[in-house]
Formats: C-alpha cells, structure tokens, sequence
C-alpha cells in the first residue's frame, strides 16, 4: 500500500509538472504570436511610410516634370512670337523692296541696298535665334533625361530598402517563428 501511496504521490508530482509545463509552453506560444502580431504591424507601418515617402517623391517628380514642360512651352512660345516679327519685319523689308523696285532714282536704290543688308541681319538673327532656340530645347531635353534617371535611381534604392526590409522581416519572423 505504501508503495501504491508512493506510487500515486509520485504519479500527482508528475501531473502537476506536466500541467506547469503545458502551461509554460501556452504562454511562450502566446509571446511568440504577440511578438510576431507586433513585428507585423512595425512593418505595415513602415511599409506605409514607404508608400507616402514613394507617393510625394512620385508627386514631386511630376510637378518638376510640369514645371519643365511649362518652361519649354515658354521658351518655345517666346522664340515662335520672336520668329513671327521677324518673319513681320522681313515681310515688310520685302515688300519696301518691291516699293522701291519701282521708284526710280539713287536714293531708292540705295535704300535698296540697305533693305537687303537688313533683311541679311534678320535672317542672321533669324538664324542665330533658331541655333539658340534648337539649343536650348537640347539642354531642356538632357535636364528632364537627367531628372528622369536620377529619380529612376532614387525609385531603384527604395525598391532595394523595400526588399531589404521584407527579407529581415522574414528572417526576424523565422527566427522568432523557431524553437529556441
């Protein structure tokens, strides 16, 4: 009987550390799951924040890309408006020239004369004003190419954080996730 005693003092001793144990691994199971239910929202959080930071850098890309266009259409809109009265003026030399063709006399001819070295000035102008023009459409052109790569990087090492991240999560939710 004493052995039965024994056996059955013993058999409780065992029962009571097996229901402490149980209860043990419930609360390490129930950490381990806070812990990753808080690593989780840390990300999103992140991640979020990441969005934002990718939306006002989309944002601003665009507006600078706006600001761009808008400084071409200027350009563009004062160098047509400038060819225009140049093209006014050379209008008006010619047909001051054709005026003149039918006036007799040495004064018209020599205002003959120099109709066309104005009008060789104004398409000199006219030239010098188109190279500018063509040329500052160029640089326009290598600066929005410029701005466009440079925000390709920038977009290229935020996709490269984003994915660093993600990986350290991973790698923090297995480690966590792992029996110690």
């Amino acid at each position: 009987m004493a052995a039965d005693s024994s056996a059955c003092a013993e058999n409780r001793e065992l029962k009571s550390t097996i229901a402490a144990l149980r209860a043990e691994l419930e609360e390490a199971h129930r950490r381990a799951e806070l812990a990753h239910v808080h690593a989780g929202s840390a990300v999103n959080a992140e991640l979020t924040q990441l969005k934002v930071v990718v939306g006002r850098l989309r944002t601003e890309l665009e507006e600078e890309r706006a600001l761009r266009e808008d400084a071409v259409r200027a350009a563009t809109s004062m160098a047509q408006q400038e060819i225009r009265q140049l093209k006014s003026a050379l209008a008006e030399t010619h047909f001051a020239l054709e005026q003149a063709r039918h006036e007799i006399g040495a004064e018209l001819r020599k205002v003959v004369a120099n109709s066309r070295e104005e009008l060789t000035q104004l398409r000199a102008a006219g030239a010098a004003l188109r190279t500018e023009l063509e040329r500052a459409h160029v640089l326009q052109e290598q600066e929005l190419a410029e701005s466009r790569a440079r925000h390709r990087g920038e977009a290229a090492v935020l996709q490269a954080t984003v994915r660093e991240l993600r990986a350290r999560l991973e790698e923090g939710a297995l480690q966590s996730g792992s029996p110690k």
